[in-house]
């Protein structure tokens, strides 16, 4: 990560989150019209040459084919993860969820393109401040208004615990919480993790948190082990943010019933191509049971 700039992955992501939204097919995985503009890139050609680049980085590791499919499936997991929280808020809000929290905000657009799913929640972007203030600049270039309902809670790992961080930016910890934490667990230690998650498992019932997750394995129909992950892997470490956690589904829902939550839903590739992309599979080639998003609830 460059000092005074947003991570490689999460400009990335957002990057892709764009060309998603100007260039898939319908049924679109996800509408991200902001994406882009808070990346800082102002066209789809800004927007091609990235990722082609990106690919080049990618095929130096591999090769040419492998870099391609590589990053059409990282195009589609970080539409689904961030079309699942669309869909679970929008579930959420009748149910009396009063605050967004955005853990490891980055370049997510939700509370300046969902309007309509925040209206009458109290939405919280806990980053880094040196993070929140490159994305601070990059909205007001963008035109962008910050919503008077989206504050930024600067979140200083090395100087402060993350309990400490939701205090000091007025997060409520008696009020039903909605969090969404995309993107983050990966690159943290495990006991960050479940320290993290054991403040986010002490707010109160019917508190609910999306996140996605890294498996250290995908299992193919006839049991054979595909190892995207250590091609993963290779990829961020070259990025400067190398994987430093990984579980596998019992292994994570422990974790959560240990810290308070309970309910946890894994999405398997096969529910999210049937329920987002028409049973398209071209569009999302990973193994059906392959899964890296969750819901779960307190």
């Amino acid at each position: 990560m460059i000092k005074g700039e947003p991570s490689r992955t999460a400009l990335l992501t957002a990057v892709q989150r764009g060309h998603h939204n100007l260039t898939a097919p319908e049924p679109k995985i996800l509408r991200d019209d902001l994406a882009l503009a808070i990346a800082g890139l102002d066209s789809l050609e800004a927007a091609q040459g990235y990722i082609d680049n990106m690919i080049e980085v990618f095929a130096a590791l591999s090769d040419p084919e492998t870099a391609t499919i590589f990053m059409k499936r990282i195009d589609g997991s970080v539409c689904m993860r961030s079309r699942v929280v669309e869909e679970e808020l929008a579930l959420a809000k009748p149910r009396g969820i009063k605050q967004l929290v955005i853990l490891g905000a980055g370049l997510d657009s939700t509370a300046y393109r969902r309007t309509d799913l925040t209206e009458g929640m109290n939405v919280f972007e806990v980053d880094h401040p040196a993070t929140q203030a490159w994305k601070e600049e990059r909205l007001e270039a963008a035109n962008i208004k910050v919503p008077e309902n989206t504050k930024f809670v600067a979140f200083d790992f090395e100087h402060q615990t993350l309990a400490q961080a939701l205090e000091a930016g007025g997060i409520k910890p008696d009020v039903p919480t909605f969090f969404t934490w995309l993107g983050v667990h990966m690159y943290l230690t495990d006991e960050a993790v479940k320290a993290t998650l054991g403040v986010l498992g002490k707010f109160p019932k019917g508190s609910e948190i999306v996140m996605d997750f890294i498996s250290p394995s995908y299992v193919l129909a006839g049991g054979i082990a595909e190892d995207s992950v250590a091609q993963l892997s290779k990829v961020v470490s070259q990025m400067g943010e190398p994987i430093k956690s990984q579980y596998y589904e019992d292994e994570l829902e422990a974790i959560l019933n240990e810290a308070g939550f309970s309910e946890v839903k894994y999405l398997s590739a096969k529910w999210l191509v049937e329920n987002y992309l028409g049973g398209n599979k071209d569009a999302f080639d990973m193994p059906e049971e392959a899964t890296s998003i969750l819901y779960a609830v307190i």
